[in-house]
């Protein structure tokens, strides 16, 4: 039962015991009462309802996003989460370039990537928890905020498990890509040029946190996808909240 269909069924209620006796104001509590429980039910009921369309919303976003990032050159081809090389050593980079090792450079970066498509394709299991492990305490807020809001709320409590998590992950599959070996290749070739500054790189840490940004980036998207598009929202619960 709507509130608006309680209230107008209370306020018919009141018009009728108004013309009674005074014996009936315990009458008239119980139905206030009644009607109490019946609004803090419903709004249980929608608060509820926000949490496991926000869930929702986020666990289609995640699927849809691993999905598009573990494709083959899901990340190398997409220059909106394609891993560049790392700015840290640009300098690198560039010396690369200088002395003809441009095969290489070009190598190392196809390989970075490669290496986060093959974490994504394992990643959905991962994310999937993590947002099934969320309690949307300002759910309304959430709903009514900005068009990634529930993607923001998603990193900002999973973040630092989700990297510890990736991590393992992430320096298993680089074994499978070979990107560290050549890496190893590149700052041993540049470590030779004459008065350089010599160079250590964490390229596990970078690809993770690459990696895990580039995922958001496409949960984010989706989750606009899903507020924007009706036809997006494949879900009766999505259908009833995004509304």
């Amino acid at each position: 039962m709507h509130i608006n269909h309680i209230k107008l069924y209370i306020f018919s209620l009141l018009i009728l015991l108004c013309h009674s006796s005074y014996a009936q104001i315990d009458v008239l509590k119980n139905i206030s009462n009644t009607a109490n429980s019946f609004i803090n039910a419903e709004k249980i009921q929608s608060d509820q309802d926000i949490s496991n369309g926000l869930t929702e919303a986020l666990r289609i976003s995640v699927i849809k996003a691993c999905d598009n990032a573990s494709q083959e050159n899901g990340f190398y081809k997409n220059d909106n989460i394609k891993i560049p090389f790392p700015t840290k050593i640009n300098r690198v980079k560039k010396a690369c370039l200088n002395i003809g090792l441009d095969k290489l450079v070009l190598d190392f970066e196809y390989s970075m990537n490669q290496t986060a498509e093959l974490v994504s394709s394992t990643a959905t299991e991962i994310i999937v928890q993590a947002v099934s492990s969320l309690r949307f305490n300002d759910a309304i807020q959430i709903l009514n905020g900005s068009e990634n809001e529930a993607t923001l709320y998603l990193k900002e409590k999973s973040f630092d498990n989700l990297y510890a998590t990736f991590y393992p992950i992430v320096k298993n599959e680089m074994a499978k890509t070979g990107v560290q070996n050549i890496l190893d290749l590149i700052l041993k070739r540049y470590n030779k040029i004459p008065l350089v500054k010599k160079v250590k790189f964490d390229l596990t840490d970078y690809i993770t946190l690459q990696t895990i940004e580039g995922i958001f980036y496409l949960i984010e998207e989706n989750e606009k996808e899903i507020r924007n598009n009706p036809k997006a929202r494949t879900t009766k619960i999505l259908k009833k909240i995004f509304n």
